[in-house]
């Protein structure tokens, strides 16, 4: 929450461009896509809010840049947040977030009411006659064919919440099905990975919604120590005007940069960085000191640095 808080100032401040959180607001990383990289959602408190500089914020790492994603949506920033629920299902990859009596969806660029959506009507019977028994063993114990059944009528309705086409549905069926299918190449494959990515999202939706299973979380290569209370104001500051992080070929602009830092600022405790440490790396990116500095103060800070640098750029979303 910490890091969240200190990302979202910068934020909120270009968004509203009011300074500082008041009491009573707050900040929390929520992964929506389950990237590994959180986006970041925030609250900042005004007495009589009027829901354009103050409210509900959501910031969502698109390109270049945070993108604020709920500002067009009526009343969205005003929503209690009591009154706010991610779905058990995703949409285009994000969660679909209950938002009082409103669900929204991603629509590839931000947060819309789910009703804008064309939905569709299909064909379900082969489908679900394919996906039972892809579920089912040739002697089913009991129950199983019930909650066999209960499972792919709960993928055929979202199938058609989200619009699939007819066409789409025959192919996945057919995949499903063990029977030869005649796989895409070129550009087509794209979109034949897409399809298979939204129908898998549907299946595990459907499992996480009955209590089946859970979302599985974005591998990351955590390092073995655990995570620390630190204070990371100093090091958020310094690192994105850093060059070396600011033209990295994965960064590249100051909100991924800040994005990549937010990332570093959380996995370099797990590396065993202390406070002494991040403070060390703060002066580091300030060119305060050198590398022969660090290494006299602390010679593996250096390393558990480049460690944690290393798994958050593996995770780092394309441009």
């Amino acid at each position: 929450m910490a890091i969240a808080q200190k990302m979202a100032m910068g934020l909120l401040e270009r968004q509203t461009g009011s300074k500082g959180l008041p009491l009573a607001s707050f900040a929390i990383e929520v992964d929506l896509n389950l990237d590994g990289l959180p986006e970041i959602f925030a609250y900042r408190y005004a007495p009589g809010c009027d829901g354009i500089k103050c409210g509900n914020f959501l910031f969502v790492l698109e390109g270049d840049s945070y993108h604020e994603v709920l500002g067009d949506i009526p009343g969205a920033r005003l929503v209690p947040q009591d009154k706010i629920a991610l779905s058990p299902f995703k949409r285009n990859g994000f969660f679909d977030i209950q938002s009082d009596t409103m669900t929204i969806g991603w629509n590839g660029t931000r947060y819309v009411d789910v009703s804008t959506f064309p939905a569709s009507t299909l064909d379900g019977a082969a489908f679900v006659a394919a996906c039972q028994k892809s579920k089912l063993g040739e002697q089913p114990a009991e129950g199983e064919a019930e909650q066999a059944a209960t499972a792919c009528q709960c993928q055929f309705n979202r199938f058609q919440v989200v619009g699939f086409k007819q066409a789409d549905l025959d192919a996945y069926t057919a995949s499903i099905a063990g029977q030869e299918v005649e796989y895409p190449i070129g550009d087509k494959e794209d979109a034949w990975l897409a399809l298979s990515k939204s129908a898998q999202d549907v299946a595990t939706g459907c499992d996480v919604a009955s209590g089946k299973s859970q979302w599985p979380p974005a591998y990351f290569d955590h390092g073995d120590k655990p995570q620390q209370k630190l204070n990371f104001g100093a090091f958020l500051d310094a690192g994105p005007a850093q060059d070396f992080i600011l033209t990295n070929h994965r960064t590249g602009s100051p909100d991924r940069a800040l994005s990549l830092c937010g990332c570093l600022a959380r996995e370099i405790p797990t590396y065993g960085v202390s406070q002494e440490g991040l403070d060390l790396l703060a002066q580091y990116y300030r060119n305060e000191i050198s590398d022969a500095d660090i290494e006299a103060q602390d010679a593996d800070l250096l390393t558990a640095h480049d460690k944690a640098s290393e798994a958050c750029l593996s995770q780092f979303p394309a441009k």
